[in-house]
């Protein structure tokens, strides 16, 4: 069986032991080493060149950004998974805009990292959500598309590109508001809440999207 070779890094040792431990029970995944700030994981990642990294986005010395922006400018680079406490939609968008491969919120890390890994992995994006969500989202088929609107559809690929409402509205001669309006439909029709649940959902079924 080959396994996948993961490095972790976070800058809170418990934490990190946590994951380590997680991570070990899988038997398709090998830790092949660790690294408590964003300097030392550099050089480890180089050195050993893993399948899949994870980085804590508030390292000292150097935080998961500015890694990920370092090694995403090499031509072979392992896929980056940031692991953060913040939520925020903008600091998510910006960070898959980047082209990291997967967004994990820390405060379920030892239950959702598992699955982000072998998603990353395969080629896919992977942002934490909700139990709800990922429910929904685990259980999604482009049927579901039927119920939006041929605009909807659009506004939604163009999520799936993480767009900001702005560019959204630029781009096609419409307003900002237009945009939130669509936005909020689409959540709706779709039984999708919290802040983050529609750049999410777009980023997860983005295949999927550019077939209807």
């Amino acid at each position: 069986m080959k396994k996948i070779k993961i490095i972790i890094s976070d800058d809170h040792p418990l934490f990190l032991k946590g994951l380590k431990d997680t991570l070990l029970e899988e038997v398709d995944f090998e830790v092949i080493d660790i690294a408590n700030n964003g300097q030392e994981a550099l050089e480890k990642i180089e050195n050993l060149q893993p399948d899949v990294v994870t980085l804590d986005l508030d390292m000292p010395i150097l935080n998961g950004i500015e890694v990920a922006k370092i090694l995403l400018k090499k031509p072979q680079h392992p896929k980056l998974i940031i692991l953060s406490m913040h939520k925020d939609t903008d600091i998510i968008r910006a960070a898959m805009a980047l082209g990291i491969h997967g967004y994990v919120f820390k405060d379920d890390a030892v239950n959702d990292l598992v699955n982000a890994i072998r998603t990353v992995y395969d080629g896919r994006k992977y942002i934490s959500t909700d139990d709800k969500n990922n429910q929904f989202l685990s259980s999604f088929n482009t049927d579901i598309l039927v119920e939006l609107t041929k605009m909807e559809k659009l506004i939604l690929k163009e999520i799936a590109l993480q767009k900001t409402t702005r560019q959204i509205a630029d781009e096609h001669f419409i307003s900002s508001k237009t945009v939130e309006n669509h936005r909020a439909n689409i959540c709706r029709k779709l039984n999708l809440t919290g802040n983050n649940s529609l750049l999410k959902f777009a980023i997860k079924v983005s295949e999927s999207i550019k077939r209807v």
